[in-house]
């Protein structure tokens, strides 16, 4: 490559990390249409971001291009994504039907907050291994995306979800057990 000629960065970043990184730049646009009460938008904008996800890692996978790049974008951009749509859930202000109790937005914040504190507490202590993603990490984000997936295509379409109470127990749940399921992995490292 010259010195002159431009630069192709999806090229030079990876199809699957410029993926990553428009579901990152969709974020702020997820945030301002929900704040400004452009609820269906704002579903569609989640729902894009969905596909971006499914399709980083499919094609990081298809194309044996995982990168270590990759590797932090990904969760990175899955941990904030969901804890603003959690965080905006929990509004009253901004016309959502059903409201997620605050409750529930601090223990997924702190959960992700504690899980990072502790990785990095291992990280230089013992063993890298323990600060993988586990099962219940995986299924607690699973199940904290289909409970939101719930929630905003309701509030797109100023419908009361009928099992909220439930649904937001069953998130709380698995959160909380990931947590602990950590928490037990972490100290286990460390010993």
């Amino acid at each position: 490559m010259n010195k002159g000629d431009p630069i192709n960065y999806i090229k030079a970043f990876g199809v699957a990390n410029t993926l990553t990184l428009t579901r990152m730049f969709l974020i702020p646009v997820f945030v301002i249409a929900s704040v400004y009460g452009h609820h269906k938008f704002a579903f569609f904008t989640f729902v894009v971001a969905g596909i971006t996800d499914f399709l980083d890692g499919f094609i990081a996978r298809y194309t044996k291009n995982i990168t270590d790049v990759g590797k932090i974008l990904d969760p990175m951009a899955d941990k904030v994504m969901l804890i603003s749509i959690y965080v905006v859930l929990s509004l009253k202000s901004v016309g959502n039907v059903n409201i997620v109790p605050v409750w529930l937005t601090l223990l997924i914040i702190f959960r992700d907050v504690f899980i990072a504190i502790g990785g990095v507490i291992v990280f230089f202590t013992k063993d890298v291994n323990a600060i993988l993603p586990s099962i219940y990490g995986k299924l607690s984000t699973v199940v904290q995306i289909i409970g939101a997936s719930i929630i905003l295509y309701f509030n797109a379409y100023g419908k009361q979800f009928a099992f909220m109470d439930e649904l937001v127990y069953v998130v709380g749940f698995f959160t909380m057990l990931s947590g602990v399921m950590y928490l037990v992995k972490g100290v286990k490292s460390v010993l």
